[in-house]
């Protein structure tokens, strides 16, 4: 139910900023909404009443703002809408409200994220642009103060951290983000948490703040292939804080390089290209594997920009670095070839080099690790995808199956997301013996596939 008040002279100014009919107003939302998973059905009669001075429910006001951030091309606040309310903590404005204290913030948000009654609202979270993040993040190698618990951390404790750390970035590619997602949340919220405010040694306590930031982004990574775009954002600028107060510009490019990944998936193009350039100068003197996974990713966001020689050039750069790097089995140190070549395939997918597209999605199909089962199944969908767009429906459907049997792994919204994708691309073709055979086995896996 709307909340009614005066009549929002503010949101008629902003569609009139943008261009934008009440219609497309509506139409819009509506998209925006089902890229989070919601679905929505407004029309021009639901922004007439916004007009009137009606409030809608968290989280249509931020839908609202990014809608009108996107047509404007400035960054509009849930305020400036006159939709604002505070029933819920769902109406932040703003993915990074309170950057004060992010350690505070880490704590309170993967302890929420644990309950399973606050989760529902935190699932609820809408992506927003708002500026890059800078590094103007207080100094959190201090010792906090007395520890309570014991007199301190050491060596011990944060070698049982990375430990740890290595565990959730090799394990959750196998079965998707919705698996064990809430585990990293409480470890973050209860071990990590009683860690953070012991008193330890200025190298213990940057190497402790250090995996916490990588802890954090893969959390990241998990909300976002769940599909809580939205909350998978907070912590990503959670991690992005806590590896500026510890130094750590590796984790810090990673970070804005997974965001960038993430606004482009949800059409923010021109954040994308921001998040990439950061990414990309916060690399700037680290290994060669990082360069080139920064690189890749600015490549790709480029070719969807239609800067073909930019985009041409980030994708030479970045592999004339790959593989410079000493090999390390640490995923946050080393970048596969095979991930180089997936994403080099999108690239040139969009730019239009469809046969050089398709040598890269091949590579990076086949050489996936056996466990992976989620990278396995998206480069297999995306070759899948291409394949059918040139209508060759043969190999697309081998490859197809190919991806089926992976699916079946995962708890991953990105892959249900592909699988719906293939359906809706193979239907043309649902007279053909291969395509209607395959279309059986993913209808299958479509009721079976547990959500995340």
């Amino acid at each position: 139910m709307s909340l009614r008040h005066g009549h929002n002279a503010a949101l008629r100014g902003l569609l009139s900023e943008a261009g934008m009919s009440a219609a497309e107003l509506a139409r819009n939302v509506n998209r925006l909404a089902a890229g989070e998973g919601l679905t929505l059905r407004y029309d021009r009669t639901t922004v007439a009443h916004w007009l009137s001075g009606s409030r809608p429910r968290d989280p249509v006001p931020q839908l609202v703002a990014e809608v009108l951030t996107r047509g404007i091309g400035r960054l509009v606040s849930v305020a400036e809408t006159g939709l604002a309310g505070a029933r819920s903590p769902a109406s932040g404005d703003g993915p990074d409200e309170n950057r004060a204290d992010p350690l505070l913030r880490l704590v309170t948000l993967a302890r929420t994220d644990v309950d399973p009654v606050r989760r529902a609202r935190l699932a609820r979270l809408v992506f927003r642009q708002h500026g890059v993040p800078g590094t103007d993040i207080r100094d959190m190698l201090e010792t906090p103060g007395p520890g309570s618990l014991r007199a301190g951390i050491g060596g011990p404790d944060v070698q049982r951290v990375r430990f740890v750390t290595s565990q959730f970035a090799v394990g959750w590619p196998r079965y998707g983000g919705g698996h064990a997602r809430a585990a990293l949340a409480s470890y973050l919220g209860d071990d990590i948490g009683r860690l953070l405010v012991q008193p330890a040694p200025s190298a213990e306590r940057r190497a402790l703040l250090s995996a916490a930031a990588q802890l954090v982004h893969i959390l990241g990574d998990m909300s976002a292939d769940a599909g809580h775009q939205g909350l998978a954002q907070r912590y990503y600028l959670i991690a992005l804080d806590v590896a500026a107060g510890a130094g750590d510009s590796r984790t810090r490019a990673i970070t804005l390089r997974a965001m960038s990944v993430q606004a482009v998936r949800l059409s923010a193009l021109r954040y994308a290209a921001d998040l990439a350039d950061a990414a990309v100068t916060s690399a700037t003197g680290q290994s060669g594997d990082l360069q080139a996974f920064v690189l890749a990713q600015r490549a790709y966001v480029r070719a969807v920009a239609g800067e073909r020689r930019s985009a041409y050039r980030d994708l030479d750069d970045a592999e004339s670095h790959l593989g410079s790097s000493a090999v390390r089995e640490d995923p946050f140190l080393r970048y596969p070839r095979a991930g180089f070549a997936y994403r080099k395939g999108h690239a040139l997918h969009v730019l239009g080099d469809t046969e050089p597209a398709l040598d890269a999605l091949r590579y990076a199909a086949g050489r996936r690790p056996l466990h992976e089962h989620r990278t396995r199944a998206l480069s297999q969908a995306r070759l899948t995808l291409v394949l059918l767009e040139r209508g060759r429906v043969d190999e697309a459907c081998d490859t197809g199956r190919l991806f089926g049997e992976e699916h079946r792994f995962l708890r991953s919204d990105r892959s249900s997301l592909m699988l719906r994708e293939i359906r809706a691309r193979l239907t043309p073709y649902r007279r053909v013996p291969e395509a209607a055979d395959l279309l059986q086995r993913l209808a299958a896996l479509t009721r079976t596939t547990p959500g995340p």
